[in-house]
């Protein structure tokens, strides 16, 4: 979506003052020269559903033959607005194209999360993309959703069964604090497979998707997959995400089903079964 940045920035509610006064900033920095040649903001704040403490999905174009100069300018621009508590450089896991993640968090609670990318890369449209300064009209691209394949659903679906095999493993040993991260990174592939039976955007952000999307179509007694740091309390946990695990992938497509780990599945289960533990 493309219209007059300042307008759809000033039109923010009042709640969200802080993350106006940012975005104003920053465009106003960026209209000042040469340097940068399109700006976007996406996610909650660009779909309309943001609120005091959205933070602000950003994106950058930049034209400079050296991009890691032009990283520091932008750095210190965003280092430079009112408030900066601290920021971080470094880039994004998987994305091989010249990019840098800046993340900045100011004393009002707000942070901005901006991805800068020389104009020379392409970058995909982003769903809830509005382009708040585009000079050149470069961003054209349409949010086009790319569909999860086989592949994906059965390496989210087997690291899932992984970490619940590593639950067993560490509640053996006795370790609960290793026991419960691993419960949490087995339920993190689990929200994966939902949002993906739920159809929604961008389904390998697990429940951040589902919760902006489709939140009701998170079980109900999905709690029961939550426990304290007791071995007794892990472990039932532990086997209520087996069984969620195992019914959402009954919910999947049939081609993506068909590909989801089922002896890995079955074994893991089993183990959790015969799992018993001292008193």
């Amino acid at each position: 979506m493309t219209q007059d940045g300042r307008q759809w920035i000033e039109g923010l509610p009042d709640e969200m003052a802080g993350q106006r006064e940012i975005m104003l900033r920053l465009l106003d920095w960026s209209q000042h020269g040469e340097l940068v040649r399109f700006l976007v903001v996406a996610c909650s704040v660009g779909r309309g559903a943001g609120d005091r403490l959205s933070d602000l999905d950003m994106g950058m174009g930049v034209a400079a033959e050296d991009f890691d100069a032009a990283v520091t300018e932008v750095g210190r621009a965003i280092d430079e607005l009112p408030g900066l508590v601290e920021s971080y450089h470094h880039k994004l896991a998987g994305i091989t194209t010249t990019h840098e993640r800046i993340f900045a968090q100011y004393a009002n609670r707000c942070q901005v999360d901006l991805v800068m990318i020389p104009v020379t890369e392409t970058w995909g449209g982003v769903k809830d993309e509005v382009v708040l300064y585009d000079p050149d009209r470069r961003r054209t691209v349409r949010f086009e959703p790319s569909p999860v394949t086989p592949a994906q659903a059965r390496e989210w679906a087997f690291n899932g069964w992984n970490c619940l095999a590593d639950v067993g493993k560490y509640l053996r040993r006795g370790s609960a604090w290793e026991a419960l991260e691993r419960l949490h990174q087995a339920r993190a592939e689990y929200w994966r497979l939902l949002a993906t039976a739920a159809e929604v955007a961008n389904p390998q952000f697990g429940i951040t998707s589902l919760l902006d999307f489709a939140p009701d179509a998170v079980p109900a007694d999905l709690a029961r997959t939550v426990s304290q740091l007791d071995h007794g309390g892990l472990l039932r946990a532990a086997r209520r995400l087996a069984d969620e695990l195992t019914e959402v992938g009954e919910l999947l497509p049939a081609e993506l089903r068909a590909a989801l780990p089922a002896a890995m599945a079955d074994y893991i289960r089993a183990d959790l079964a015969d799992l018993s533990l001292p008193h």
